[in-house]
């Protein structure tokens, strides 16, 4: 990579972290907050099972996420997609 792109890429890179951290300014601002259940029991009032897989660890908990979720003041306004782990 040419010196000229490899700055390129840092100031694309510095760029969307400064946005990443703006949005997630605005979202603890608003009372959101992120589901990432990775290894916690299944609950289905906050996590959408896509599929059971089989797998390492206590049945009926987390092995995968596939897409976090989102809580506002408390209330799911996206639950985490999900896959379990398979009861053997």
């Amino acid at each position: 990579m040419a010196t000229g792109e490899k700055a390129s890429v840092d100031k694309i890179m510095e760029g969307v972290e400064l946005t990443l951290k703006q949005l997630s300014g605005v979202f603890e601002k608003n009372g959101i907050s992120e589901i990432n259940p990775l290894g916690q029991k299944f609950d289905p009032n906050y996590h959408q099972a896509i599929s059971m897989v089989d797998g390492e660890g206590e049945p009926n908990t987390v092995a995968t996420v596939l897409q976090k979720g989102y809580l506002l003041n408390e209330r799911v306004m996206r639950p985490a997609l999900v896959m379990v782990v398979k009861p053997k």
